[in-house]
């Protein structure tokens, strides 16, 4: 078959070129997989495919020539070459390219969705020890673009790390949903053969199949919420730039020289430009949800390029932003520091209203009264209009008193900020662990596979020598 240029050019080859660079080893797992099960069910040349896939694997594929459609067919057609019709047709009995190229892309989006989890956390981990490290530096939040309360930089770090942990869970679930596998649902309405698909999941290192053959290979859900949990995570990544951009303004987040650059024209800058680069990613992990919805909408339940071939290389590109974003962050964190003196340099009187209208109601002043007392004594919140004692008002308001009168759970209080940031290294172990899970279980179902070819190997070594003995045996006899 010849297809016609226009065609080869921006799909066959364009998908071909993909899968051959990121996808051929997901390939040869899910084929291996589905192999040994079909030896297991007895399926003639089936462990005669194991042995087969097994070597053609360490062999580098072809290049697109458009002699074959696609990686699969590619993988066929050296198979019939080397080693037989026969073997390679094995491999086909109940297995369409629907419920083989879906557990493939799962399981490469599977993989990768694990490694950023691993970046997620260091990212996490850099901002705890920058907030631990800066633990009582006092600084001046705004709201409205306009100076507000004041904080600490460690309860500014664990609020940030606090919406980081969520945006973590968020991609952890939508990898709970991907991580399922297709493999035996064939085309929709299920395997002519037997196969055992839960065996064919932990085969490949998933937590279970879906269970529905035809959601398995036409539901594109997993794809959608995959770019919907980086995309909220992109916009929580994008809030904390804007802020450390803001610092770096005024110099009170100064970055380091590594991640910085300088003007063409004007020789006394130095530009934050890793923090607008990362914030650049940010925006891409944004822009992917309404890629995937489209590529979801208004597509038959029973259709499959839009939602997986269409999916593919839009999720890559995402995962590949949100690593960046992730990375960039994490290092502008590591290698700049905070300006003390800077942070705190909108400090005024009047960012502490708040705390002379609280002494006057606890003096007894109705609180619309000590409001309006509070606004006609400003600017500087003078004693006299309040009818207070200036060294009272000054105690009152001082920074230490504020921050010691928050001993709230997650309030600015020494104490509540301390067992915050133990909580949040805490949750952190715990997610450190989950994560080792994974990869682990993952891990060991590649060995398995390799183990499962050797116990066949075994297996078919010890028929041969029984077969040989019984040959034996019989001409003895004769």
């Amino acid at each position: 078959m010849r297809w016609h240029a226009v065609y080869r050019r921006f799909v066959l080859g364009r998908h071909y070129r993909f899968a051959r660079e990121a996808l051929v080893p997901h390939f040869f797992d899910a084929l291996t997989a589905y192999a040994l099960e079909l030896s297991r069910l007895g399926i003639p040349k089936a462990g005669e495919a194991v042995a087969a896939l097994r070597e053609l694997r360490t062999l580098p594929l072809p290049s697109f020539t458009g002699e074959v459609e696609d990686v699969f067919f590619s993988i066929y057609a050296q198979l019939s070459e080397h080693w037989g019709e026969e073997v390679a047709g094995a491999i086909r009995r109940g297995l369409s390219r629907n419920d083989l190229d879906l557990t493939v892309f799962r399981a490469y989006l599977r993989d990768r969705v694990v490694a950023l989890l691993g970046d997620f956390l260091r990212l996490r981990e850099m901002v705890l020890q920058v907030a631990q490290s800066h633990a009582g530096v006092p600084l001046v939040l705004r709201t409205h673009h306009q100076p507000a309360q004041p904080s600490t930089l460690d309860h500014y770090l664990l609020g940030i790390a606090a919406l980081l942990e969520r945006d973590f869970r968020r991609l952890r679930r939508a990898l709970d949903t991907l991580d399922r596998s297709p493999l035996g649902a064939s085309a929709l309405a299920g395997n002519p053969y037997p196969v055992d698909r839960a065996r064919l999941a932990a085969l490949l290192g998933f937590a279970g199949p879906v269970e529905n053959t035809l959601d398995a290979v036409a539901s594109g859900d997993y794809a959608l919420e995959l770019a919907a949990a980086l995309g909220g995570m992109g916009a929580s990544l994008s809030r904390f730039l804007t802020d450390l951009l803001f610092w770096a303004e005024r110099g009170a987040f100064v970055v380091g020289e590594g991640l910085s650059q300088g003007s063409s024209f004007m020789p006394q800058k130095r530009n934050p430009v890793v923090l607008e680069h990362a914030r650049i990613y940010a925006g891409h992990l944004l822009g992917g949800v309404g890629t995937l919805a489209f590529l979801n909408h208004n597509t038959p339940f029973t259709d499959l390029n839009d939602h997986s071939t269409g999916v593919l290389e839009p999720l890559a590109g995402l995962l590949e932003s949100a690593e960046a974003v992730l990375e960039l962050t994490r290092v502008a964190l590591q290698e700049s520091q905070f300006e003390p003196s800077l942070l705190l340099e909108e400090l005024s009187p009047e960012v502490l209203a708040s705390e002379a209208v609280d002494l006057l109601v606890r003096k007894g002043v109705p609180l619309a009264e000590a409001y309006r007392r509070v606004q006609g004594a400003l600017p500087g919140v003078r004693p006299e209009l309040l009818g207070v004692e200036r060294e009272e008002l000054i105690a009152w308001m001082c920074l230490e008193g504020f921050f010691a009168r928050r001993e709230v759970l997650g309030g600015v209080g020494p104490q509540a900020r301390r067992g915050a940031l133990a909580q949040a290294k805490k949750r952190l172990r715990e997610d450190r662990k989950l994560l080792s899970a994974l990869r682990a279980r993952v891990r060991l179902a590649r060995r398995g596979l390799a183990q499962g070819f050797e116990h066949l190997q075994a297996q078919e070594s010890q028929e041969a020598a029984e077969e040989e003995g019984e040959e034996e045996g019989q001409k003895h006899r004769e």
